[in-house]
């Protein structure tokens, strides 16, 4: 079992990246607790490069004008991830709904539909381009509508990364991966061959490294010709949410400081340990209140929410 401070002194020796998240970003709203906190993958990724490894990040996306928007602009401002290329429309901010179970796993249980988002599309325009070509990574996700901007993204030089998930369509993969450095799945309802025919898949469509994560049972990343495999770190955990972006925000640090595929697996397990100490994805909550829970408009109906029917 590892602490946190044996996990920081880990990561200490790691250089400081240089990462722009650009897409999702949500409050996630702990029904049970009346809290909500920062998160969305792009949002994560670039909120951790910062609080894990000091790095140079920023974040593009669309934010609303709510309360809730308010604060998760103050939290990047706090953390130091610019957002001087953040869109803000009128209108709620983007939110889920989170239920922890007795292991401590989140499980989403409803959203707002993405707020704003849900309406608009962010566009890449001549400004963001100069903007992000001052990092030496990008950072999307499915959740961010932004298959059509990555070809310009890498033509510029700019390495970009990829949150697949595990709701990505084949459509999804074949229009990005020619563009992405390193794919990322949540791949823990496969088996090994399923896995491997994923990974096979994503490599041949363009993606150079292909990393299947599998929950507490850990990771293995894929090369042409190579197959490598991690498992997690033992850690007093708080809260899982978060742990799969943590997880590749290290190995995005490992790989930008040259790491080899083992290296970069063993610094993602350590940030994925290391998220599982904070409560919600990197803490920073604020009051929920009735306010967010009238926007649970879409349920899951997969999980229940405690205290509801």
């Amino acid at each position: 079992m590892h602490t946190s401070e044996q996990l920081r002194e880990r990561l200490a020796h790691v250089p400081a990246p240089s990462l722009v998240g650009i897409g999702d970003n949500v409050l996630d709203c702990y029904l049970h607790e009346d809290l909500a906190y920062p998160g969305g993958n792009a949002l994560n990724v670039a909120a951790y490069s910062r609080l894990f490894f000091a790095g140079t990040a920023g974040f593009i996306g669309i934010m609303g004008d709510d309360r809730f928007a308010a604060h998760l602009g103050g939290v990047l401002d706090e953390v130091g991830v610019d957002r001087s290329r953040v869109r803000v429309a009128h209108g709620a901010n983007g939110m889920a709904f989170v239920a922890l179970d007795d292991e401590g796993d989140r499980r989403f249980v409803g959203s707002n539909r993405g707020g704003v988002q849900h309406e608009l599309r962010l566009r890449i325009n001549e400004q963001d381009h100069e903007y992000i070509a001052g990092f030496a990574r990008m950072h999307t996700s499915v959740y961010s509508s932004m298959n059509s901007e990555l070809g310009a993204v890498a033509e510029r030089g700019t390495l970009i990364s990829y949150d697949y998930s595990d709701d990505a369509r084949p459509a999804d993969v074949t229009e990005s991966a020619p563009h992405v450095e390193v794919a990322f799945f949540s791949g823990g309802a496969l088996n090994d061959a399923g896995r491997d025919d994923l990974a096979a898949f994503a490599l041949g469509q363009g993606a150079r490294i292909v990393v299947v994560t599998r929950g507490a049972h850990g990771a293995t990343a894929y090369e042409r010709g190579a197959r490598i495999s991690a498992g997690v770190k033992g850690v007093a955990a708080v809260d899982a949410l978060g742990a799969g972006d943590a997880f590749i925000t290290g190995f995005l640090a490992a790989r930008a400081a040259g790491s080899d595929i083992d290296e970069c697996l063993d610094v993602a397990a350590t940030t994925g340990a290391l998220a599982c100490t904070l409560r919600g994805a990197f803490g920073y909550p604020v009051e929920a209140g009735e306010d967010a829970r009238r926007q649970l408009v879409k349920r899951h109906v997969t999980a229940a929410t405690p205290g509801q029917s």
